[in-house]
């Protein structure tokens, strides 16, 4: 009799248990959300930055163009039932969510334009963004970008006053880059989509 137990218990172990009550649905991870998962991962780059073989930095952003938008705001009403747009302060802009990792505290902090340069580059030229927030509710955050945010990162929310653009968008006649940097006395950074 203890066998088919102790079977039993590993393979709840092993295995993804979900709620079987009725009128409880299990909402799918990020991963899991096939609508979600692919926009996510099209429109996220994440760098590490080494030096003097010490772990400086880690940062993952994802650019927040019109096609992940939709995407995301799908999710937020699969997730949360809400009909209310996220990111209205990028609303129409270039804006990023940012999640940034460090052994050096004084690193975490992107609003310090002593310690950053944060610049989005365009045709004009490389301008400086517009906004730079801190984002405090990992739990809800988490929901939408699980690999970006751990316990240990510091998440922002960054915009510039330039238009967001689908950049590999088939419509566009040629291709426009969108290029972020970010800077310290480490390394620059430039992530590409």
């Amino acid at each position: 009799m203890k066998l088919p137990s102790l079977l039993l218990a590993a393979a709840l172990l092993t295995s993804c248990v979900h709620s079987t009550e009725s009128g409880v649905s299990v909402t799918p991870a990020p991963e899991e959300d096939d609508q979600y998962a692919d926009a996510l991962e099209k429109a996220t780059r994440a760098k590490s930055v080494f030096k003097d073989f010490e772990a400086r930095f880690f940062v993952t952003a994802t650019y927040l163009s019109p096609e992940f938008r939709n995407s995301f705001q799908k999710r937020l009403e699969r997730v949360y039932k809400l009909g209310q747009v996220e990111f209205n302060k990028a609303s129409g802009k270039a804006g990023f969510f940012v999640a940034i990792n460090s052994p050096n505290l004084d690193a975490l902090d992107l609003t310090d334009p002593q310690h950053w340069t944060i610049l989005l580059s365009t045709p004009e030229g490389a301008i400086k963004p517009v906004l730079v927030e801190a984002l405090h509710d990992k739990e809800r955050w988490r929901a939408f970008f699980p690999k970006a945010i751990t316990n240990w990162t510091t998440d922002y929310l960054v915009v510039f006053d330039a238009p967001s653009v689908n950049p590999n968008s088939p419509e566009l006649v040629a291709k426009t880059p969108v290029n972020l940097t970010l800077a310290n006395a480490d390394a620059q950074v430039v992530l590409a989509w």
